[in-house]
Order: structure tokens, then C-alpha cells, then sequence
């Protein structure tokens, strides 16, 4: 079984993931692929030199993103290299776990196992890690595995019209105000949803994963996504099962972000461009230990002194501790469990 890892930017975490997929993931006959959309040269040369088995994909912004990415600016238009995460999932294997640079294995798993297991139960999605919200594993019924847990998933509706119309699009005359105060569209309702999609720390059958981006138009829109879903769903739900791994197996950092987008909002003057590049910079010049503090996230006290320590003061340390703070908050109103 393959796995792909989306890359941008932030070698001092991908540096993590690799390590422990290293440490604790029997991969067998399959690859690790990073799908990289702006990583300098010189901090993927880094990465090679300690993961020699690894392959590196660049997206077709590689190069326009790396200019900005060098000098720790935003890009002046933001792509989205959708294309290269599907292109590669098209020639990973049948089934392919799917992570970003800033997840990472904290336990043992063998990945011939799983792979039985899905396979023969024709699992499209296995998820990997849920931060403790059970919330996004809704189901009527669990049927344990050995390695993995059947899901029967808890849907509200499996026709995509009246997906569309409670909970995508359509808003004609404020129908979504109303549908919200009869609660016909909550958040329990959509979360549930996510039974059945996930943007990435899954396992992916291929052909599920490359037809929940249909008509992706070069954009993120995950309302669309999860509308693909419950189309597939709805064609073949005697045919397909989705599973999560008997306990959560990745976990994700919260201290900081690959982009400035939707982020920005934690708080002010934090500029994710600016601190990846300083983090960036520490960890290439080894003054920045990234693996010492796994399986938890990467210690705040190093990164607190790196801020502290940059002549220009391009970031205060305090206005990255409320972002991270903001940050967690974020996903803890959604019912996640922060460590």
C-alpha cells in the first residue's frame, strides 16, 4: 500500500511524518510519495539525504510558489495543485493511505493486513485519526475487525438532491436560515457526513477517491466533495463499506498553519509565510529538534526562543502562542480532543 503525503512548505514537519512512518508503519512493496507544491530545493535535499526511499513529486506551481516561499511571502495567487493529488492517486496503488505533512504515526501498523481486510470487505474510506470527535464517525452500526471497524453510516439523506438542498448550495430565500431553525440542517446532522468523506489521514480506495473530485473546477469546496460522495454513495451502497481503524493511529500538530487561508483569523499579526520560513530556517541549520518530543507535537518552548532570538522580530511570541491557542479552540467547539 502506498502512501501520499501533501507537502507545502513545511519540511521541519514532514521531516516528523516520515520518521515515524519509519518507525512504526510496515509498508511492504509500497512507496512513499511526497506530493510537494513549494518546497524549497534546499530543505527537500534535507529530506532525501534522511529518507532516501522516498519519491518527490512537484505540482506544476512548484516553481512560482518556490520564489515566494523562499523569501516567506504569499504566493500572489494561491493554485490549488488538485491535479497532482489525483493524478497521483490514479497511479498509486489499489488502496493508498492519504496524509498531510503535518500528521504522524504514533503506533505500530502493518499495512499488508489492513489492505486484506479492506479489500476484501470493499472498504472506499478507512480513517487513520478523528481527533477524538466522534461526531465524524456517525454510524447505526460498528462491526468490529481485527485491524479495523466497519461503519453502517448515520445519514440524514442519501439522495444528493436533498443533500444539495439542506446542506449545500441552495439558499434561495434564506432557506437555510429556516431549514436551521426547524434544525433539519444542524451540525450533528453534517458532520456525519464525514463518515462517508475526508479530506486526508485515510486510507482511500482509488476510484472512490479520484470521483469525489468530479467537477472540482481548480478550487477546495468541500460541500461539493461530500455531494460526490453521497452520489457514490447512493450508486452503490450495496457495493461499498467505510471503516475506521480500530483506535486512532495519527496525529495532527496545532502549531501552525500551511497558509495564511482561514487561518488568519486567530489572531492578528501571526503570518504563517513568515513563521514557516523561520521554522524552516531553524530546522535546516539543526537548531530546531522536531522528533525528540514525538508521539506529542513539537515543544513550544524551542520555538518560543526562535522567535524570540530573530533580530528583525518579524513575529512576537506571544502573538503566536494566542494564534496556536485560537487555533485549538477552533476545533475544540467542534467537539475534537486537543492534547
Amino acid at each position: 500500500m502506498d502512501i501520499l503525503i501533501k507537502s507545502f512548505n513545511r519540511p521541519y514537519y514532514l521531516d516528523r511524518c516520515l520518521f515515524s512512518i519509519n518507525k512504526h508503519v510496515n509498508i511492504g512493496n509500497g512507496k512513499i510519495k511526497i506530493l510537494d507544491d513549494g518546497t524549497p530545493q534546499i530543505y527537500l535535499d534535507k529530506i532525501i539525504d534522511k529518507y532516501p526511499n522516498v519519491i518527490i513529486n512537484k505540482s506544476v506551481f512548484y516553481e512560482e510558489k518556490v520564489r515566494y516561499t523562499i523569501e516567506g511571502k504569499r504566493p500572489e495567487k494561491y493554485n490549488i495543485p488538485i491535479n497532482l493529488w489525483v493524478d497521483a492517486a490514479q497511479k498509486a496503488s489499489e488502496n493508498f493511505i492519504l496524509i498531510e505533512d503535518d500528521t504522524w504515526f504514533i503506533n505500530d501498523i502493518n499495512l499488508d493486513e489492513v489492505n486484506k481486510e479492506i479489500a476484501i470487505n470493499n472498504v472506499a474510506l478507512t480513517k487513520l485519526y478523528w481527533i477524538g470527535n466522534a461526531r465524524i464517525n456517525q454510524s447505526k452500526k460498528e462491526i468490529p475487525l481485527k485491524n479495523i471497524i466497519l461503519l453502517i453510516p448515520k445519514l440524514f439523506t442519501t439522495i444528493p438532491a436533498i443533500y444539495y438542498f439542506v446542506f449545500y448550495k441552495f439558499d434561495c430565500f434564506k432557506i437555510r436560515k429556516a431549514l436551521r431553525f426547524f434544525k433539519i440542517n444542524t451540525d450533528e446532522r453534517e458532520l456525519a457526513y464525514r463518515t462517508i468523506y475526508a479530506v486526508a489521514g485515510m486510507i482511500f480506495n482509488k476510484n472512490y477517491f479520484t470521483k469525489l473530485w468530479d467537477n472540482h473546477q481548480n478550487s477546495i469546496d468541500e460541500g461539493l466533495q461530500i455531494f460526490n460522495a453521497v452520489k457514490v454513495f447512493r450508486n452503490q451502497n450495496k457495493n461499498l463499506q467505510f471503516a475506521r481503524y480500530k483506535h486512532e493511529i495519527l496525529r495532527t500538530g496545532f502549531i501552525s498553519s500551511a497558509t495564511n487561508q482561514d487561518k488568519e483569523v486567530y489572531a492578528e499579526n501571526v503570518d504563517m509565510f513568515v513563521f514557516n520560513k523561520l521554522m524552516n530556517e531553524a530546522w535546516l541549520h539543526n537548531q530546531l529538534d522536531v522528533i525528540s518530543s514525538l508521539p506529542n507535537d513539537i515543544q513550544v518552548q524551542p520555538i518560543i526562543k526562535i522567535l524570540d532570538e530573530n533580530s528583525q522580530k518579524k513575529i512576537l511570541s506571544k502573538n503566536w502562542i494566542d494564534w496556536v491557542g485560537s487555533f485549538k479552540d477552533f476545533y475544540i467547539k467542534m467537539g475534537c480532543k486537543i492534547d
